[in-house]
């Protein structure tokens, strides 16, 4: 049996990987200079002392650009190879243990060509050899090529690729585009990259540039501006060296969407890859962009993103790592930085939180929540008061905060986004969280001392004028007394109010044991026997100024329980406010 080689229907190939495999038509020029860079590293490797010049040339009247190299260069065999074998490398052999080095595969990489062109001349001059003819290649994107001596040899090794764009894509080789993107694509590349017009003997370096990475705090923060667009709140290095990864973590200056980050600015061995990449970073850090160098990571055929692999996934998390700890840092080394970053992100943080049980070890310890002692940190409550209770309404945290502190129990508000969901989160986590509940006026009231002594008494004249009155509004009536004064009424069980919980039922044997008093249910108003406001009910009064001072503290009541008032609370608040000032002045 003889074994045959497949035959590759090459014009095919040229369709298929010149128009699908790219994004857009500029990847051309990147891909022309990520060959030529591949063919310096091959030479330096094979001699040290060789030149490593790369040009650019641009004839935008003849609607060319031809990029030269000083680099390995190829021999005749090889060029009958180049596209023979799709995705065969030039750089074996003895160059295969340096790789990692390379960024593309001369073949594949060349057919980006065809975007933009009918005809690619390449012609090359083999550095493995002191005699090594120039050898030209010929290629057209009807999936034909030929190879032959070169009528103009190369002064040097080294290969010349020239590409002539068809007359509708001569956009893609103006002068001024190609400067642009071989600003984007080489800027970065460690070794010269220079771009002239054809006829003219002036040259602009278009590569060494220093990477962010390599610059100062306050340089790489003038980076992130000029190509970025924003002011960052921190520049975070980032580094992982067993995967050869380096670069800058910017936090954003403006709150950013969770689940819709901006993109990550990534490069390999100095060659623009992509502005948009979303694989390096855990999508918790939705605050962060990157600005990256992806060292050992490999890059797709399209070189336009990374592989994906175990490789990829572990500097992701170490990354991740990296920037919470650094974030932490902040908050010791630089307050109001911190503080910014917080004012910022606050509510992206706590959205990550639902789903991250590492952004809600971060919350905790950091976020600092609005509670009845002020603004305090959950882990700090832990750590000095040793729990509090938290509510998920803004109204419940209005009326009953100052009632906690002056009990002495710290009363945190949820009544913010993902508030709530934070809060129950760290109080359902018994393993590293203990001492969250969740605020309960029922238990509340249980805890509250009923009237006695001197202010049974009391109690009894402003039950016996106040449960008719508040019986007409659909009320019913608690007698507590508590600090502060100031606070003369509660009230609870409303429709659209306080969560409560039912109320528990009274012990039938409970009589036996000491006198059982029943908490009755449905909405209903505290009084405090302290307030002055309601000790006053007791006095002697006209009945009519009464009955209206007690409507008053109801609608008071729905007021500070953060209820909506309609136009029968106006009307009754309207009747309290002119009975109580035509009793003032005698009216």
């Amino acid at each position: 049996m003889t074994r045959e080689n497949f035959q590759v229907n090459l014009r095919g190939i040229v369709e298929i990987l010149s128009h699908h495999l790219y994004s857009s038509p500029r990847v051309y020029l990147r891909e022309l200079i990520q060959n030529a860079r591949d063919a310096v590293v091959a030479r330096r490797a094979l001699d040290p002392t060789a030149p490593i010049g790369i040009e650019i040339e641009v004839d935008q009247y003849g609607g060319e650009v031809i990029v030269r190299d000083e680099g390995i260069g190829l021999s005749e065999d090889e060029m009958r190879s180049l596209l023979a074998t799709i995705g065969a490398s030039s750089k074996r052999g003895e160059f295969l243990a340096a790789r990692r080095q390379y960024l593309g595969q001369f073949g594949i990489g060349l057919l980006s060509c065809f975007l933009i062109a009918d005809e690619i001349e390449v012609r090359s001059r083999s550095a493995r050899g002191e005699d090594a003819p120039t050898v030209t290649w010929l290629g057209s994107a009807d999936g034909t090529y030929t190879v032959r001596r070169a009528e103009q040899p190369l002064d040097r090794p080294g290969t010349e690729v020239r590409v002539r764009a068809r007359v509708d894509d001569r956009e893609w080789v103006g002068y001024q585009r190609v400067h642009l993107l071989a600003e984007q694509f080489a800027s970065l590349i460690d070794l010269p990259v220079v771009l002239r017009a054809a006829g003219t003997p002036e040259r602009s370096l278009v590569s060494t540039r220093t990477p962010p990475w390599a610059m100062d705090e306050e340089s790489a923060a003038w980076w992130c501006r000029q190509q970025l667009g924003f002011t960052p709140l921190a520049v975070l290095p980032v580094e992982v060296q067993a995967a050869g990864v380096r670069g800058v973590a910017y936090i954003a200056d403006s709150p950013g969407r969770v689940g819709n980050r901006r993109g990550d600015v990534v490069h390999s061995h100095g060659m623009f890859v992509a502005a948009d990449n979303t694989q390096l970073t855990p999508h918790w850090a939705f605050f962060v962009q990157l600005a990256v160098e992806a060292g050992e990571l490999g890059l797709t055929a399209s070189r336009e993103s990374l592989q994906d692999g175990e490789l990829l996934g572990q500097v992701r998390e170490q990354i991740g790592v990296q920037i919470r700890a650094q974030i932490e840092r902040l908050a010791e080394r630089d307050p109001l930085a911190f503080a910014r970053f917080l004012e910022v992100h606050d509510k992206g943080l706590l959205a990550m939180a639902v789903h991250d049980r590492e952004m809600l070890d971060f919350v905790v310890r950091h976020l600092r929540w609005e509670t009845s002692e002020g603004p305090l940190t959950l882990h700090r409550i832990f750590r000095t008061r040793g729990g509090a209770q938290y509510v998920t309404g803004m109204a419940a945290f209005s009326a009953f905060a100052p009632l906690m502190r002056a009990r002495g129990t710290v009363l945190v508000n949820g009544g913010y986004v993902y508030g709530a969901e934070i809060l129950r989160l760290v109080e359902e986590d018994r393993t590293r969280y203990r001492g969250l509940e969740p605020f309960s006026v029922e238990g509340l009231l249980r805890e509250l001392p009923h009237p006695s002594g001197a202010d049974s008494d009391l109690a009894a004249r402003i039950r016996a004028h106040a449960e008719p009155v508040l019986s007409r509004l659909g009320m019913g009536l608690e007698l507590r007394s508590f600090e502060p004064d100031s606070i003369p009424v509660l009230a609870i069980g409303l429709s659209g109010g306080f969560e409560v919980e039912d109320a528990e039922e009274p012990d039938p044997w409970a009589g036996f044991a000491e006198e059982f008093v029943t908490t009755p249910r449905g909405p209903r108003i505290v009084f405090n026997l302290q307030s002055p406001p309601v000790r006053a009910l007791a006095g002697d009064m006209d009945a009519r100024v009464r009955s209206e001072a007690i409507t008053g503290l109801y609608v008071l009541g729905l007021l500070m329980a953060g209820e909506s008032i309609d136009e029968r609370h106006s009307e009754l608040l309207s009747g309290t406010l002119r009975t109580l000032i035509e009793a003032a002045t005698g009216g």
